[in-house]
C-alpha cells in the first residue's frame, strides 16, 4: 500500500477542516441573509402601506374623493412590478381600487400586521394596514419568489467567491505546510549526509519543540550504535589477541615436530599441538557463544526444570571431576522451574559448572544448589578453589578478564557469557564465599514462573 507523504496528509485534513468550516459557514450566511431579506421586504411592505395611506388620506381631504385610474399604472416597465401589489378597501370591505397585477387576496378586516396567503397558486407576503383617519384598509403584497430570488442571487455570488478562493487557499496551505515541514527536510539532508563513522549528536540550535523528540530519539540511538560499536571494536581486538598466542603456540610446537629428530620431543610437541587446537577451538567456541547471546535481544521462553538441567550437566562433567579426584553434587528441590530458553540456560550452566571443575583443586568439593525463595528459583555454584578476591570481583565479569592462575587454561569469557545470559532472563548474579571458607560462590537468581 503507497503511502502519502505528511505534507499530503496536512494538505488534506486542513482543506477537508475548512471545507467543512465553509459548508457551516455557507449554512450560516443563507438562512441569515434570508432572514435579513425577509426583514428589508417585510419593512418595505409596511412603508409603502403607510405611505399609501397618507397620499390617500390626501387625495380624500382635497377632492374628498381618490382619484386612481388603473390605467395609470400600464405597461408593466419591470418584471418585478407582477409580483409587487397593492390593495385598498373601503372601510366596510368593498374594493376601491388595486394595482394591475394584484390578485385578489384573501384579507381579514380585523387583522393589521404581516400574513402569509396564498392566491392564484402563488404564495404571497402581505400586509394590512387600517388608516383610523380615513377607515381604508390598505394592503401591500410581494410574491414568494421576489424573495427567494434574491436570497439565492445573494447566496450564489457568496458561493461562487468561497469555491473561486478554495485554489488559492491550498496553493497557500501547500506553500506553508512545506515551510513548516523545512525542519524535517533539514534533518533529514543532516542525517542522510553522515557517513557511517559520523554517529555525534545532532544540536538542537533552531530545532522546533515537535522535532525535538526524534531528534532526541535518533541521538540515543547514535550514543547506543557508538557504544555497540566500540564494544566491537574491543571485542574484535580482544578476541585477535587471544587467538594470536595459541595460534603462535600451535606453530612453534608444529616446527619443533618438523625440526625434531627425538621421539620422546616430538611427542611432546604433539601435545603441546593438541592442547593449543582444543584451547584454541574452546576459545572459538566462546567467542561464538558470545556473539550470538549479544545479538539476542528477545529470546523465546519455555517451562524448564532447572534442577534436572542441572544433574543432566553435572552428569556431563562428571569425568572431567573423577579425573581430579573431585567430590561433584548436586542439592536442593526436587522440582525447580522457570521460564527460560533451554539452550542459553543450558550454556549459562556448563560455563558455571565447568569453571568450577577446571579452578578446583585435586581432593576438592564442588556443590551445586537449586533453591527456591519468594518465588524466585536461584542456582548456586559453590566450589573450593582458590576463589577470587574481593577486590577483584567487580571485573571478573569483564571480557577476555582472567583469574591470577595463568597455570589454569581457559578463555576469560565464561562470566561474560553467564552475565549476559543472565540479563537475557532479568536474572541477578551474586558472588560469595565457595566451601570450606575458601572457593568461590556464584548465586543466579532467576525470577519466578512469568513467561514475560
Amino acid at each position: 500500500m503507497r503511502s502519502r507523504s505528511i505534507r499530503q496528509n496536512l494538505l488534506l485534513l486542513v482543506l477537508g477542516a475548512v471545507s467543512v468550516a465553509w459548508v457551516a459557514v455557507g449554512l450560516f450566511i443563507y438562512y441569515s441573509v434570508q432572514h435579513e431579506i425577509e426583514e428589508v421586504y417585510d419593512a418595505q411592505l409596511a412603508q409603502n402601506a403607510k405611505l399609501l395611506a397618507s397620499l390617500v388620506r390626501h387625495e380624500m381631504e382635497e377632492f374628498h374623493q381618490l382619484q386612481i385610474d388603473i390605467s395609470d399604472f400600464l405597461p408593466v416597465v419591470h418584471k418585478y412590478e407582477t409580483k409587487i401589489s397593492f390593495i385598498i378597501y373601503h372601510g366596510d370591505g368593498t374594493l376601491m381600487t388595486r394595482s394591475p397585477s394584484s390578485p385578489i387576496l384573501p384579507v381579514n378586516e380585523n387583522l393589521n400586521g404581516f400574513r402569509k396567503v396564498q392566491a392564484d397558486n402563488k404564495v404571497w407576503y402581505t400586509y394590512n394596514f387600517r388608516d383610523p383617519k380615513t377607515n381604508l384598509l390598505i394592503q401591500t403584497a410581494q410574491r414568494h419568489d421576489v424573495r427567494e430570488e434574491m436570497v439565492a442571487y445573494i447566496n450564489h455570488g457568496i458561493v461562487v467567491v468561497m469555491l473561486a478562493a478554495l485554489p488559492f487557499i491550498a496553493i497557500l496551505l501547500w506553500i506553508s505546510i512545506s515551510r513548516g515541514l523545512r525542519p524535517l527536510v533539514n534533518l533529514a539532508d543532516t542525517i542522510s549526509g553522515r557517513s557511517i563513522h559520523q554517529l555525534e549528536q545532532i544540536t538542537f540550535d533552531g530545532v522546533p519543540t515537535e522535532v525535538r523528540p526524534i531528534i532526541g530519539a535518533l541521538n540515543s540511538l547514535f550514543d547506543r550504535l557508538r557504544l555497540a560499536f566500540e564494544k566491537e571494536r574491543r571485542f574484535t581486538a580482544d578476541a585477535a589477541h587471544e587467538l594470536r598466542t595459541p595460534l603462535a603456540g600451535i606453530k612453534t610446537q608444529a616446527q619443533v615436530v618438523m625440526r625434531s629428530t627425538e621421539n620422546k620431543q616430538r611427542q611432546q610437541a604433539i601435545t603441546q599441538v593438541i592442547t593449543g587446537v582444543e584451547r584454541s577451538a574452546r576459545l572459538v567456541n566462546q567467542l561464538l557463544i558470545l556473539a550470538s547471546v549479544d545479538a539476542d535481544q528477545h529470546i523465546t521462553k519455555t517451562e524448564l526444570d532447572l534442577k534436572q538441567l542441572c544433574a543432566a550437566i553435572i552428569g556431563e562433567k562428571i569425568t572431567s571431576a573423577l579425573e581430579k579426584n573431585i567430590d561433584i553434587s548436586l542439592q536442593g528441590e526436587s522440582v525447580a522451574s522457570i521460564y527460560g530458553n533451554e539452550g542459553l540456560v543450558r550454556i549459562l550452566v556448563v560455563n558455571l559448572v565447568g569453571n568450577a571443575v577446571r579452578y578446583t583443586p585435586n581432593q576438592g568439593r564442588i556443590v551445586v544448589s537449586v533453591t527456591t525463595e519468594s518465588e524466585n528459583v536461584m542456582i548456586n555454584v559453590k566450589d573450593s578453589g582458590p576463589g577470587i578476591p574481593e577486590s577483584l570481583r567487580a571485573h571478573v565479569f569483564d571480557r577476555f578478564k582472567r583469574g591470577e592462575h595463568p597455570d589454569i587454561s581457559g578463555s576469560g569469557l565464561g562470566l561474560s557469557i553467564v552475565l549476559r545470559i543472565a540479563e537475557l532472563h532479568q536474572a541477578k548474579i551474586e558472588l560469595g564465599q565457595g566451601l570450606d571458607n575458601t572457593g568461590l560462590g556464584i548465586k543466579i537468581i532467576f525470577p519466578g514462573m512469568s513467561p514475560s
